[in-house]
C-alpha cells in the first residue's frame, strides 16, 4: 500500500461553484489544492450558522430556508453537487 502525504495550506475561504450555477463561499476551509477531492466538516459548516437536514441519500446544507450545499451519498460518503472554483 502506498501512503501519500500532503501538506494542508492554510484555512482559508474557498469557492465553490454549484449545481445550480451559483457560487458560494466556504469559509474558514482547510483546503488541499494537490487533492481532486477534499472532505468538508459539518460541524464546521454549523459553527458557521448552518444546519443540515439527511433524506433519501441527500445531505441538504441550510441557512433558514435557503439550501446553501447539497451533497449525494455513495458508500458511506456525501458527495457535494459542485465544483471548486479556487
Amino acid at each position: 500500500m502506498v501512503t501519500t502525504t500532503y501538506n494542508m495550506d492554510e484555512i482559508c475561504t474557498v469557492l465553490i461553484k454549484m449545481f445550480d450555477g451559483m457560487v458560494k463561499e466556504l469559509k474558514d476551509a482547510r483546503y488541499i489544492p494537490q487533492m481532486k477531492k477534499n472532505l468538508l466538516s459539518i460541524e464546521t459548516l454549523e459553527l458557521q450558522g448552518l444546519e443540515f437536514s439527511s433524506r433519501d441519500r441527500v445531505l441538504k446544507m441550510l441557512k433558514g430556508s435557503i439550501v446553501v450545499l447539497k451533497g449525494v451519498k455513495r458508500s458511506n460518503l456525501y458527495y457535494l453537487k459542485g465544483n471548486t472554483v479556487i
